[in-house]
Protein backbone atom coordinates (compact mmCIF):
# COMPACT_ATOMS: atom_id res chain seq x y z
CA UNK A 1 0.00 0.00 0.00
CA UNK A 2 0.83 3.35 -0.29
CA UNK A 3 -0.19 6.71 1.54
CA UNK A 4 -1.26 7.54 -2.22
CA UNK A 5 -4.16 5.09 -1.47
CA UNK A 6 -7.78 6.46 -0.64
CA UNK A 7 -9.42 4.84 1.88
CA UNK A 8 -12.83 6.27 3.09
CA UNK A 9 -14.82 5.80 6.18
CA UNK A 10 -18.88 6.43 5.84
CA UNK A 11 -20.85 8.27 8.15
CA UNK A 12 -24.85 8.64 8.02
CA UNK A 13 -26.88 11.08 10.58
CA UNK A 14 -29.45 13.84 10.13
CA UNK A 15 -27.67 16.90 8.40
CA UNK A 16 -31.19 18.69 7.68
CA UNK A 17 -34.36 18.63 9.70
CA UNK A 18 -34.78 19.00 13.35
CA UNK A 19 -32.27 16.55 14.09
CA UNK A 20 -29.72 18.39 12.65
CA UNK A 21 -28.89 20.54 15.38
CA UNK A 22 -27.29 17.04 16.74
CA UNK A 23 -26.25 15.25 13.33
CA UNK A 24 -23.74 18.08 12.13
CA UNK A 25 -21.83 18.20 15.40
CA UNK A 26 -21.72 14.32 15.22
CA UNK A 27 -20.58 14.29 11.63
CA UNK A 28 -17.71 16.93 12.96
CA UNK A 29 -16.38 14.63 15.74
CA UNK A 30 -15.66 12.00 13.04
CA UNK A 31 -14.02 14.38 10.96
CA UNK A 32 -11.76 15.57 13.46
CA UNK A 33 -10.72 11.76 13.97
CA UNK A 34 -9.68 11.20 10.41
CA UNK A 35 -8.13 14.17 10.18
CA UNK A 36 -6.04 13.06 13.22
CA UNK A 37 -5.31 10.38 12.19
CA UNK A 38 -3.74 11.22 8.59
CA UNK A 39 -2.12 13.91 10.64
CA UNK A 40 -0.12 11.67 12.41
CA UNK A 41 1.42 10.99 9.45
CA UNK A 42 1.56 7.11 10.09
CA UNK A 43 -0.47 5.49 7.79
CA UNK A 44 -0.32 3.79 4.57
CA UNK A 45 -3.15 5.11 3.24
CA UNK A 46 -4.89 8.80 3.31
CA UNK A 47 -8.59 8.40 5.20
CA UNK A 48 -11.46 10.46 3.95
CA UNK A 49 -15.05 10.66 5.39
CA UNK A 50 -18.15 10.09 3.53
CA UNK A 51 -20.75 11.76 4.88
CA UNK A 52 -23.90 10.91 4.52
CA UNK A 53 -27.53 12.76 5.20
CA UNK A 54 -30.01 9.71 6.24
CA UNK A 55 -32.67 12.44 7.67
CA UNK A 56 -33.68 10.35 10.38
CA UNK A 57 -35.44 8.32 8.18
CA UNK A 58 -35.00 4.58 7.23
CA UNK A 59 -36.45 4.82 4.00
CA UNK A 60 -33.07 7.16 3.40
CA UNK A 61 -30.76 5.38 5.73
CA UNK A 62 -31.53 2.40 2.91
CA UNK A 63 -30.26 4.28 -0.19
CA UNK A 64 -27.63 5.69 1.75
CA UNK A 65 -26.34 2.19 2.94
CA UNK A 66 -26.40 1.14 -0.64
CA UNK A 67 -24.38 4.34 -1.73
CA UNK A 68 -21.74 3.00 0.45
CA UNK A 69 -21.86 -0.13 -0.41
CA UNK A 70 -21.69 1.13 -3.65
CA UNK A 71 -18.23 2.88 -2.82
CA UNK A 72 -15.31 0.11 -3.16
CA UNK A 73 -13.27 2.72 -1.34
CA UNK A 74 -15.64 2.68 1.62
CA UNK A 75 -14.13 -0.02 4.39
CA UNK A 76 -16.44 1.08 7.29
CA UNK A 77 -19.46 2.73 8.62
CA UNK A 78 -20.17 4.74 11.59
CA UNK A 79 -23.71 5.19 12.18
CA UNK A 80 -26.72 5.78 11.98
CA UNK A 81 -27.68 7.98 14.56
CA UNK A 82 -31.04 6.98 15.08
CA UNK A 83 -32.34 3.23 15.78
CA UNK A 84 -34.68 3.22 12.74
CA UNK A 85 -32.84 4.23 10.31
CA UNK A 86 -30.05 2.06 11.88
CA UNK A 87 -32.11 -0.72 11.50
CA UNK A 88 -32.86 -0.18 8.13
CA UNK A 89 -29.37 -0.23 6.70
CA UNK A 90 -28.00 -2.96 8.55
CA UNK A 91 -29.12 -5.92 6.57
CA UNK A 92 -27.74 -4.10 3.73
CA UNK A 93 -24.26 -3.75 6.02
CA UNK A 94 -24.38 -7.17 6.56
CA UNK A 95 -25.18 -8.69 3.06
CA UNK A 96 -22.14 -6.70 1.82
CA UNK A 97 -19.77 -7.22 4.55
CA UNK A 98 -19.46 -3.94 5.61
CA UNK A 99 -18.75 -3.47 9.26
CA UNK A 100 -21.28 -0.32 10.88
CA UNK A 101 -20.36 0.90 14.38
CA UNK A 102 -23.58 2.64 15.79
CA UNK A 103 -22.45 5.24 18.50
CA UNK A 104 -26.36 5.86 19.40
CA UNK A 105 -28.67 3.53 18.30
CA UNK A 106 -30.13 2.03 21.45
CA UNK A 107 -33.08 -0.28 20.22
CA UNK A 108 -32.39 -3.63 21.75
CA UNK A 109 -33.47 -5.84 18.71
CA UNK A 110 -30.82 -4.17 16.50
CA UNK A 111 -28.05 -6.58 18.41
CA UNK A 112 -30.12 -9.67 17.79
CA UNK A 113 -30.61 -9.72 14.53
CA UNK A 114 -27.79 -12.19 13.39
CA UNK A 115 -25.97 -9.41 11.51
CA UNK A 116 -21.79 -9.43 12.21
CA UNK A 117 -21.26 -6.58 11.41
CA UNK A 118 -23.56 -4.47 13.51
CA UNK A 119 -21.40 -3.29 16.36
CA UNK A 120 -22.61 -0.48 18.91
CA UNK A 121 -21.08 1.24 21.20
CA UNK A 122 -24.00 2.79 23.58
CA UNK A 123 -25.79 1.17 26.18
CA UNK A 124 -29.58 -0.13 24.71
CA UNK A 125 -32.84 0.45 26.10
CA UNK A 126 -33.37 -2.48 27.96
CA UNK A 127 -30.85 -1.32 30.21
CA UNK A 128 -31.86 2.60 29.82
CA UNK A 129 -35.30 2.06 30.05
CA UNK A 130 -34.80 0.04 33.82
CA UNK A 131 -32.47 2.52 35.02
CA UNK A 132 -35.08 5.37 34.24
CA UNK A 133 -37.76 3.40 35.71
CA UNK A 134 -36.42 1.72 38.99
CA UNK A 135 -35.02 4.86 39.78
CA UNK A 136 -38.38 6.88 38.77
CA UNK A 137 -40.46 4.13 41.41
CA UNK A 138 -38.09 3.39 43.99
CA UNK A 139 -35.63 6.79 44.26
CA UNK A 140 -38.47 9.21 43.22
CA UNK A 141 -41.33 7.20 44.90
CA UNK A 142 -43.54 7.50 42.07
CA UNK A 143 -46.49 5.76 41.90
CA UNK A 144 -48.48 6.35 38.80
CA UNK A 145 -46.54 7.28 35.36
CA UNK A 146 -47.63 8.04 32.08
CA UNK A 147 -45.62 6.98 28.98
CA UNK A 148 -45.27 9.27 25.99
CA UNK A 149 -43.31 7.38 22.58
CA UNK A 150 -42.65 8.76 19.12
CA UNK A 151 -43.71 4.91 17.40
CA UNK A 152 -40.26 5.16 15.76
CA UNK A 153 -37.83 1.75 16.13
CA UNK A 154 -36.41 4.15 19.14
CA UNK A 155 -38.91 5.24 21.14
CA UNK A 156 -41.46 2.69 21.55
CA UNK A 157 -39.31 0.02 22.38
CA UNK A 158 -37.68 2.07 25.20
CA UNK A 159 -41.18 3.23 25.90
CA UNK A 160 -42.49 -0.48 26.16
CA UNK A 161 -39.12 -0.96 28.35
CA UNK A 162 -40.08 1.49 30.64
CA UNK A 163 -43.83 0.74 30.84
CA UNK A 164 -43.19 -3.20 31.75
CA UNK A 165 -40.41 -1.65 34.22
CA UNK A 166 -42.38 0.65 36.17
CA UNK A 167 -45.22 -1.93 36.65
CA UNK A 168 -42.66 -4.56 37.64
CA UNK A 169 -41.27 -2.52 40.57
CA UNK A 170 -45.58 -2.32 41.73
CA UNK A 171 -46.00 0.90 40.65
CA UNK A 172 -49.15 1.47 37.67
CA UNK A 173 -48.67 2.91 34.20
CA UNK A 174 -52.12 5.58 33.81
CA UNK A 175 -51.36 6.28 30.25
CA UNK A 176 -49.35 5.06 27.42
CA UNK A 177 -49.32 7.05 24.29
CA UNK A 178 -47.59 7.48 20.84
CA UNK A 179 -46.98 10.73 19.17
CA UNK A 180 -45.61 11.36 15.94
CA UNK A 181 -42.29 12.15 14.60
CA UNK A 182 -42.51 15.68 13.73
CA UNK A 183 -45.82 17.08 15.61
CA UNK A 184 -45.92 20.23 17.17
CA UNK A 185 -48.98 20.63 18.81
CA UNK A 186 -49.59 17.84 21.54
CA UNK A 187 -52.98 19.83 23.46
CA UNK A 188 -54.83 16.18 23.44
CA UNK A 189 -51.92 14.27 24.93
CA UNK A 190 -51.16 17.14 27.25
CA UNK A 191 -55.44 17.03 27.91
CA UNK A 192 -55.26 13.42 28.52
CA UNK A 193 -52.23 13.41 30.88
CA UNK A 194 -53.85 16.50 32.85
CA UNK A 195 -57.13 14.13 33.30
CA UNK A 196 -54.95 11.24 34.46
CA UNK A 197 -52.83 13.25 36.80
CA UNK A 198 -49.76 11.21 36.77
CA UNK A 199 -47.04 11.51 39.13
CA UNK A 200 -44.62 11.20 36.73
CA UNK A 201 -44.52 11.71 32.53
CA UNK A 202 -41.84 9.83 30.86
CA UNK A 203 -40.74 11.08 27.24
CA UNK A 204 -39.46 7.70 24.83
CA UNK A 205 -38.58 10.85 22.41
CA UNK A 206 -36.22 13.01 20.72
CA UNK A 207 -35.12 16.33 22.31
CA UNK A 208 -36.95 17.83 19.70
CA UNK A 209 -41.11 16.32 20.35
CA UNK A 210 -39.70 16.50 24.32
CA UNK A 211 -38.93 19.66 24.65
CA UNK A 212 -41.95 21.03 23.18
CA UNK A 213 -44.08 18.58 24.60
CA UNK A 214 -42.56 19.57 28.20
CA UNK A 215 -42.88 23.72 27.35
CA UNK A 216 -46.87 22.44 26.42
CA UNK A 217 -47.10 20.54 29.59
CA UNK A 218 -45.98 23.43 31.93
CA UNK A 219 -48.24 26.07 29.77
CA UNK A 220 -51.06 24.01 31.06
CA UNK A 221 -50.25 23.70 34.69
CA UNK A 222 -49.39 20.22 35.21
CA UNK A 223 -47.02 20.08 37.53
CA UNK A 224 -46.20 16.09 37.15
CA UNK A 225 -41.84 15.19 37.20
CA UNK A 226 -40.95 14.67 33.72
CA UNK A 227 -38.27 12.19 32.70
CA UNK A 228 -36.81 12.09 29.44
CA UNK A 229 -32.95 10.65 27.93
CA UNK A 230 -30.29 11.51 26.17
CA UNK A 231 -29.42 13.94 29.19
CA UNK A 232 -26.14 15.45 29.10
CA UNK A 233 -24.15 18.63 29.86
CA UNK A 234 -24.26 19.58 26.45
CA UNK A 235 -27.76 18.27 25.89
CA UNK A 236 -29.79 20.31 23.22
CA UNK A 237 -33.30 19.76 25.18
CA UNK A 238 -32.12 22.51 27.59
CA UNK A 239 -32.01 25.15 24.60
CA UNK A 240 -35.13 23.83 23.46
CA UNK A 241 -37.19 23.39 26.32
CA UNK A 242 -36.34 26.81 27.87
CA UNK A 243 -37.42 27.07 31.41
CA UNK A 244 -40.17 23.85 30.85
CA UNK A 245 -36.47 22.15 31.02
CA UNK A 246 -36.08 22.94 34.71
CA UNK A 247 -36.72 20.06 37.30
CA UNK A 248 -36.87 17.34 34.19
CA UNK A 249 -34.53 14.10 34.94
CA UNK A 250 -32.72 12.05 31.77
CA UNK A 251 -30.91 9.38 31.52
CA UNK A 252 -27.69 9.16 29.06
CA UNK A 253 -26.58 6.44 27.21
CA UNK A 254 -23.30 7.65 26.18
CA UNK A 255 -20.28 8.84 28.29
CA UNK A 256 -19.96 12.08 29.68
CA UNK A 257 -16.92 13.99 28.42
CA UNK A 258 -16.01 15.90 32.01
CA UNK A 259 -16.34 12.20 33.64
CA UNK A 260 -14.08 10.48 31.34
CA UNK A 261 -10.56 11.58 32.03
CA UNK A 262 -9.34 10.31 28.80
CA UNK A 263 -11.33 12.52 26.66
CA UNK A 264 -9.90 16.05 27.74
CA UNK A 265 -7.73 16.33 24.81
CA UNK A 266 -10.05 15.74 21.93
CA UNK A 267 -12.57 17.65 23.90
CA UNK A 268 -10.20 19.96 23.79
CA UNK A 269 -9.35 20.14 20.17
CA UNK A 270 -12.98 19.66 19.20
CA UNK A 271 -13.80 22.70 21.23
CA UNK A 272 -11.26 24.89 19.78
CA UNK A 273 -12.30 24.40 16.16
CA UNK A 274 -16.00 23.74 16.59
CA UNK A 275 -17.88 24.42 20.07
CA UNK A 276 -19.60 21.87 22.63
CA UNK A 277 -19.14 18.50 22.16
CA UNK A 278 -22.26 16.85 21.45
CA UNK A 279 -24.28 14.21 22.75
CA UNK A 280 -23.03 10.96 21.90
CA UNK A 281 -19.76 12.52 20.21
CA UNK A 282 -17.15 10.81 22.36
CA UNK A 283 -18.96 7.48 21.07
CA UNK A 284 -18.36 8.66 17.10
CA UNK A 285 -15.22 9.46 17.86
CA UNK A 286 -14.26 6.51 19.35
CA UNK A 287 -16.01 4.69 16.39
CA UNK A 288 -14.03 6.38 13.78
CA UNK A 289 -10.65 5.51 15.66
CA UNK A 290 -12.18 2.04 16.11
CA UNK A 291 -12.22 1.27 11.90
CA UNK A 292 -9.23 2.93 11.63
CA UNK A 293 -7.09 0.94 14.32
CA UNK A 294 -9.32 -2.37 12.20
CA UNK A 295 -7.74 -0.77 9.50
CA UNK A 296 -4.23 -0.63 10.01
CA UNK A 297 -4.54 -4.34 11.90
CA UNK A 298 -5.92 -5.85 8.99
CA UNK A 299 -2.87 -4.69 6.61
CA UNK A 300 -5.17 -4.13 3.42
CA UNK A 301 -8.06 -2.45 2.91
CA UNK A 302 -10.60 -4.67 2.15
CA UNK A 303 -14.44 -5.37 3.66
CA UNK A 304 -13.71 -8.80 5.19
CA UNK A 305 -10.01 -8.24 6.61
CA UNK A 306 -11.32 -4.67 8.15
CA UNK A 307 -14.68 -6.63 9.75
CA UNK A 308 -12.05 -9.58 10.85
CA UNK A 309 -9.93 -6.87 12.73
CA UNK A 310 -12.74 -5.42 14.56
CA UNK A 311 -14.04 -8.68 15.61
CA UNK A 312 -11.16 -9.84 17.27
CA UNK A 313 -9.86 -7.09 18.23
CA UNK A 314 -9.36 -6.92 22.08
CA UNK A 315 -7.29 -4.08 23.58
CA UNK A 316 -8.46 -1.10 22.14
CA UNK A 317 -8.97 1.71 24.10
CA UNK A 318 -10.88 5.19 23.39
CA UNK A 319 -11.92 8.45 25.19
CA UNK A 320 -14.77 5.96 26.30
CA UNK A 321 -12.35 3.65 28.19
CA UNK A 322 -11.56 0.04 26.80
CA UNK A 323 -14.16 -1.40 24.40
CA UNK A 324 -14.60 -4.74 23.54
CA UNK A 325 -17.92 -6.20 22.50
CA UNK A 326 -20.18 -9.28 22.98
CA UNK A 327 -20.48 -11.72 20.17
CA UNK A 328 -23.51 -9.84 19.04
CA UNK A 329 -21.78 -6.85 18.90
CA UNK A 330 -23.29 -4.90 22.23
CA UNK A 331 -20.29 -3.60 24.29
CA UNK A 332 -19.31 -4.93 27.08
CA UNK A 333 -19.97 -2.39 30.13
CA UNK A 334 -21.81 0.52 28.55
CA UNK A 335 -22.40 3.23 30.96
CA UNK A 336 -25.52 4.44 31.64
CA UNK A 337 -25.83 8.29 33.76
CA UNK A 338 -28.65 10.02 35.48
CA UNK A 339 -29.25 13.73 35.09
CA UNK A 340 -31.53 16.57 36.63
CA UNK A 341 -31.43 19.92 35.07
CA UNK A 342 -30.82 22.78 38.19
CA UNK A 343 -30.81 26.43 37.57
CA UNK A 344 -30.71 25.71 33.23
CA UNK A 345 -28.40 23.43 34.04
CA UNK A 346 -27.27 19.25 33.10
CA UNK A 347 -25.95 18.05 36.62
CA UNK A 348 -24.55 14.41 36.62
CA UNK A 349 -26.33 12.52 39.43
CA UNK A 350 -24.68 9.57 39.17
CA UNK A 351 -23.82 6.39 37.41
CA UNK A 352 -25.78 3.04 36.67
CA UNK A 353 -22.35 1.01 37.17
CA UNK A 354 -24.28 -2.45 37.49
CA UNK A 355 -26.76 -2.66 34.65
CA UNK A 356 -28.68 -5.02 35.69
CA UNK A 357 -32.19 -5.36 37.66
CA UNK A 358 -31.46 -3.64 40.51
CA UNK A 359 -29.25 -1.16 39.07
CA UNK A 360 -31.01 1.70 40.73
CA UNK A 361 -29.69 0.65 44.16
CA UNK A 362 -25.90 1.68 42.93
CA UNK A 363 -26.83 5.19 41.57
CA UNK A 364 -26.70 7.92 43.74
CA UNK A 365 -30.10 8.97 45.35
CA UNK A 366 -31.12 12.62 44.73
CA UNK A 367 -34.66 13.95 45.08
Amino acid sequence: MTANLLVKIGFAAPFSGDQAIVGIPMRQCAELALRQANERGNLPFSLSLRAEDDRADPAQAELVARRFVADAAVMGVVGHKNSGPSAAAAPIYHAAGLTQIAPSSTNPQLSHQGYRTFFRLCAHDTVQGRVAAEYAVRVLGVRRAAVIHDRTDYGQPLAEVVWAAVRQEGAEVVLFEGIAEGQTDFSATVGRIREVSPDLVYFALTEIESSILARQLRAAGVQSLLFGTDGSRESQFLPLAGGAAEGVYQTYAGTDPESAPAAQAFVQAFQAQYGPVPVYGLEVYDATNLLVAALVQAGQPDRKSVLEAGTSMADFTGVTGPIQFEPNGDRRDPQVSLWRVEQGQMRLLGLARDLTPGSADSIDRHR
